[in-house]
């Protein structure tokens, strides 16, 4: 197979994750991507992060912030300007308001996705992480949600959907990938 000449650039913020390897591992297993780059951490600037303004959010949240989508969004393509050949995965501890309940990844942009760790059980970070970015690294790449069990494309895109740490496409979304790779 060949692969699909894209270079991802993974960019975490605020907090190093022990499972971003596992994403490459994968990406390149799974759509043949060879040029990844794990770019170093950055820092959110503060005036993006929202502090809790009640006693209630203030113990529910913890150390953790929050941040408007539409904020976080404005920072990025500050960051990442767009590139047909680049797919830019943020990955990041916040709680992003925007995303709506049990959501934890979104693509924005056609090369431009954001993964959440914020909430996910512990116990299961690493595989929900990598599932979740391997989901959206797919819509980046052309494919669509699925409605097949065990498919990587699942709809909806929940944490739990990964937690067992398999990876894979249904029988559709292989062709539909081989499909995409043959028309560029």
């Amino acid at each position: 197979m060949e692969n699909m000449r894209r270079h991802l650039i993974i960019q975490h913020f605020d907090c190093d994750y022990d499972f971003v390897e596992d994403i490459c591992r994968n990406s390149r297993s799974l759509y043949k991507i060879e040029r990844i780059e794990i770019s170093p951490r950055k820092t959110l600037p503060e005036h993006l992060l929202l502090s809790p303004k009640s006693l209630l959010a203030k113990f529910l949240m913890r150390k953790r912030k929050m941040v408007y989508l539409d904020d976080l969004q404005g920072e990025l393509k500050k960051h990442f300007t767009y590139d047909s050949k680049e797919i830019i995965l943020a990955i990041l501890p916040h709680y992003v308001l925007g995303f709506g309940d049990d959501l934890a990844g979104l693509t924005l942009e056609p090369n431009l996705s954001i993964v959440s760790a914020y909430g996910i059980d512990e116990r299961y970070l690493s595989q929900a992480c990598v599932g979740i970015s391997l989901h959206e690294i797919g819509h980046n790449l052309g494919l669509k949600h699925c409605r097949n069990e065990g498919c990587l494309m699942k709809a909806p895109c929940k944490p739990k959907n990964f937690y067992n740490g398999v990876y894979r496409l249904c029988k559709e979304h292989e062709n539909k990938l081989m499909h995409i790779k043959t028309r560029k």
